[in-house]
Formats: structure tokens, sequence, C-alpha cells
């Protein structure tokens, strides 16, 4: 691996002036040294890959909450005076460090049967089970799944979006069976002496002009790949290789049965994913076309990646994509005060369909997010007028009284099945919400349209907020970082700031901060 990582870059850069007659030769010349610097590169990444590969055992996926949330959304009356009550929080948690595993004496790799072609469940619509009677119709999300395309370029569609994607026909190399590292090598060095550029440069466009998180680049070039590779593995390998060369650590392993398996490190904690540690480091399964896998069957892969691929994928303060826009609307209804209220809220199901298949992860990478201006134009407006001349307190108790009551309750179990927390778009969409959902949207509506910060509260199976009332403080309270926040709790019906459920008065949370 030394002579792979000793390959100097400075001699690429080499300003060669009584050499070059003019400019254009000059550029040519440093061209074509770049080029030579990178087919060195892959050459040497390739001889690097044929080298043993060693058995790494999966772990569990991890859960984001330790117990189980309650079924039934709790109800209160509101009091006056809520009863002071000091919350003590969590200390912050230390730096997890995962242990590097063990060393194992290293296993022969198998010699796999020729594997069967794998056929790829199709994508579930992003479409809630129960829909709300405004609902109009299914996410046109085309599905991802396509015969291989011959031709030059690929015609597909991204969530509404139509491109075409040029490619060379070298890219769409066959691994010769059975999958083992010398031949993932052999075909590394015929798909790196492909002109892979021209579709990696359209693929780096295409996430720069519509404004892709680091998962959405994941989820074009997996979409992309998919029209090039029929078979199952070969699509993964292809994926594996544009990511490589998209500046992302991904790794590539395969299990004993040939089935080859894509996994990316990530900035957060990802939950529900089965993931290997390589060097104390947790590189997660990725699949953003089927199910999520938590297998945790042993693979064979490699340590170590390639010079310029050191990127994990990040999701903290992700922008909002440009998508096509598929109008959704929803009238939100509650009460205060004796008042009855509607507010007009509207959502982009192609931001639903995109979001469906980005993984769990933690909370303040939903509060972090931005917020489409579809959002920003129609709930910011009319809850402004209805908050206008209130003190605070009343205005943070109408915006409690709008999450708690205008929006029907569900876990997440009864209504996808699995755990799944909403971006504050998609509260809009689905029928049902639980106590993280509103907690994130809640933070939001005050953060915006009150300038206050607000924290969230995240318990073993609950989460809440606090709002930071300046130097009053009420109810219940707690202070963080010299400041005192107030409970706010966007799922006790009829709570009012400073009101904490029962259960929780004598239980510390851990604090988490929203980012916006």
């Amino acid at each position: 691996m030394k002579g792979f990582l000793a390959i100097a870059l400075s001699c690429v850069f080499a300003f060669q002036a009584n050499a070059a007659g003019s400019f254009e030769d000059y550029k040519k010349s440093v061209m074509g040294e770049y080029k030579s610097y990178l087919d060195e590169m892959d050459r040497q990444f390739s001889a690097f890959l044929k080298q043993q590969w060693k058995e790494y055992k999966g772990q569990k996926p991890v859960k984001q909450f330790d117990e189980p949330k309650p079924v039934v959304q709790p109800e209160t009356k509101p009091v006056a005076k809520p009863e002071p009550v000091k919350i003590i929080a969590k200390p912050a948690p230390a730096p997890v460090v995962v242990p590097a595993p063990k060393p194992e004496p290293v296993k022969e790799q198998p010699k796999a049967e020729t594997p069967k072609p794998v056929v790829k469940p199709k994508e579930e619509p992003a479409e809630p089970k129960e829909p709300q009677p405004s609902f109009t119709g299914d996410i046109p999300e085309p599905k991802p799944f396509y015969a291989p395309t011959e031709g030059d370029s690929v015609d597909m569609t991204f969530f509404g979006i139509s491109l075409s994607i040029p490619y060379d026909r070298k890219i769409k190399a066959n691994v010769q069976k059975p999958v083992s590292s010398d031949n993932v090598a052999k075909w590394w060095e015929t798909v790196a002496s492909a002109d892979y550029n021209k579709s990696l440069t359209v693929l780096h466009k295409t996430a720069k002009e519509i404004n892709l998180s680091d998962w959405g680049y994941v989820m074009l070039v997996d979409r992309f790949t998919s029209k090039l590779m029929f078979e199952a593995s070969e699509q993964k390998m292809l994926a594996w290789f544009f990511l490589v060369k998209s500046g992302y650590n991904a790794k590539l392993g395969y299990t004993k049965s040939g089935v080859t398996k894509l996994m990316l490190p990530a900035d957060s904690s990802l939950y529900d994913i089965s993931f290997y540690t390589f060097d104390s480091k947790r590189f997660y399964l990725v699949n953003t076309l089927e199910k999520i896998n938590t297998s945790t069957e042993a693979l064979y892969t490699y340590k170590g990646n390639y010079p310029t691929a050191t990127k994990a994928v990040s999701f903290l303060n992700m922008k909002q994509p440009k998508l096509s826009f598929s109008r959704f609307d929803r009238d939100l209804s509650f009460e205060y005060d004796k008042n009855k209220y509607t507010v007009k809220a509207v959502a982009n199901k192609y931001d639903i369909a995109y979001l469906t298949s980005f993984p769990q992860t933690d909370l303040p990478i939903y509060t972090s997010a931005s917020v489409p201006q579809w959002v920003d134009k129609t709930i910011l407006p009319t809850l402004a007028g209805i908050v206008q001349g209130k003190s605070t307190e009343e205005s943070i108790n109408i915006l409690l009284r709008f999450v708690q009551t205008a929006f029907d309750y569900k876990t997440d179990d009864q209504q996808f099945g699995k755990e799944k927390s909403f971006y504050a778009e998609e509260i809009i969409y689905y029928p049902y919400s639980d106590c993280e959902d509103r907690s994130v949207f809640f933070a939001y509506l005050v953060e915006k349209l009150l300038k206050k910060d607000v924290v969230m509260l995240n318990y073993p199976d609950h989460v809440a907020t606090a709002v930071d009332m300046g130097d009053k403080t009420i109810g219940a309270y707690l202070t963080y970082k010299g400041k005192k926040y107030s409970v706010a709790d966007p799922t006790y019906i009829n709570a009012t700031v400073g009101m904490v459920m029962p259960q929780y008065k004598a239980v510390s949370p851990e604090i988490e901060e929203t980012g916006i």
C-alpha cells in the first residue's frame, strides 16, 4: 500500500514554461501528465485489490429509541401556573469509540459458485398507508429499475427531473465469476480505462445544480448505475466505482455466495442499518433502491482506501433540493381559547418520495435541514397572523396547541411498521405523526416565528422540546449552557409551556441542539 500512497501529486502540476510553446500546448501537457497520474493510481489500486481480502463480521443495527413510544397520545388539562419542576439533563455523552476488532486468522477467500441473477424488489411508494381525504394520488416518481440501455447516453428521471447522462460502453464491463479479489481488480482496471469522466462530469453538475446532499448524490449514482447494469451485484460495483471517483470513502465487499455489498461511512449515527467496522470507523450498508437489509452476514473486503476517496457522507445542514414540484394540499385545523383556526399547508410529493430513501439518523439532522419555501410561504404567514400581538408565552402555547391537535397521532411502528423520523415537510404529507416528528416541526415554528432558541429533550421512549424564555422560567425547566429553558411538549395534548408529562418529571433527558 505504501507505493500506492506515495504517488506525488506535485509532479502533475509542475509548470514547464520553457517547454510549452503556447498555453494550449502547456494545457495538453498538464492534462496528459494528470491522465498518466490517474492511470498510475488506478493501476496501483488494482494491484492493491488483488491482495488477499479478509473476512469481516457484520454488526447488528442500532435502534434510535431504547424503549417503545406510547401508543396513545397523552392528554391533560391546561393550568394557569404549571408546577415548577427542575429537569436535570443527562451529561453530554462521551464520544463513541468503537474498539478495533481483534485480528483474526486470514481465511482463504471462498470459491463461490456463479450467483444467480438477483431480482431486485421494487421500491415501495412513498404514499402513506391511510392517506388524508385531500390526498390526490400516488407520488409520480418513476420506478428506479430499468432494463439495460444501449447507446451513448442514459435517459432517466430523477424525482421528476429528466436527465441524459452520457457514458462509455466500457463501463458496462461484467465481472468474471466467481467474484474474487482478483476478478474485482481486473474489473476495476477495465472500467478505469474507460472514459468514465463523461458520466462523472454530468453527475457532479446535476448534483450541484439541484442542490443534492451527499445522500442525494448517492441516490443519483445508484439510479444511474441501475440503468446500466441489470445484475444487482454488478450494479453495486459500478456504484462503488463512481462514488470512489467522486471522493467518497466507499467500500466494496462480497459474501461467500458472491453477492456484492456497498458500504459508506457517515458523519452521524445511522439507525436500523447493519454496519462493518474498519479502523474504529463504522461503514454502513448502502442500498437506496431496495428495502434496508439488516443482515450481518460476513463480508470479504479490503482494508484501506483509494487515495483521493476520503469523504464520509454528510447529513448535517442539508440544503433543500431543487426537484420537480407536484403539489399536495392539506388543511390543518385547531382550536385555542375558544377560537377556531385553519392553516393551509402545501407539500411537494417529489420531496416526500426523495426523503423515503434517507436512513434514520440523529435528531439534529432533522432540525438542521432547510425547509422548502412553500412551507415557509403558507404555514408561517398564517401562524404569524394568529400570534401577532400576543406575549411570548401565549404565542408558544398557541403553537403548541396547533402541533398537538392539528395532526393525528400514531407511532412509526403503527403507521410504517418501522421507525421513521420526519423532516419538517413530511409531517404535512403523512396522515399521522409521533413525538419526534412534532418536536422537529415545533422547533422550526418557534425559531422561525418567535426567534427563540429551542433544544430537543431526548428521552429513552419520547422526544419533547424546551424553549429559551430568557430570565423567566415557567413550570418545568432546565439549565443548558447557562440558559434556562422551559419544557414545551408538542405531543402532550392541551399542555402549555412549562408542563411536563408526570412520568418524565424525574427522568433526565439527553439534550440535542437544533442547529436551526
